[in-house]
């Protein structure tokens, strides 16, 4: 299993506009083969800071899911609500209960 981890921090006046553009998306990436959990989280202690959290089957699943259609327009779309490069973090796991 694959688990991604990224920290997303919008900029000011833009964070309403960027979960708008996930929640447009993020139903599309739900149907794609080997997509166990996509969910977008704000994080409790900053209002400023969201953290997308993906499980993928595999690596190769993963990997088409960055390289669809839908995601290339998504990306393009949200980099202008970004104030700095998001934080990417993808762990190789296993399940252990």
């Amino acid at each position: 299993m694959i688990i991604v981890n990224v920290k997303i921090r919008p900029k000011a006046g833009c964070k309403q506009d960027f979960i708008n553009a996930f929640n447009n998306v993020a139903e599309l990436v739900r149907q794609e083969d080997g997509c166990l959990e996509y969910e977008l989280h704000q994080k409790l202690t900053s209002d400023s800071e969201l953290f997308l959290f993906e499980r993928w089957e595999s690596r190769n699943a993963l990997d088409k899911h960055l390289n669809a259609e839908h995601m290339t327009k998504y990306i393009a779309e949200v980099k202008g609500f970004l104030e700095v490069k998001n934080e990417l973090n993808i762990y190789e796991a296993e399940k252990l209960n």
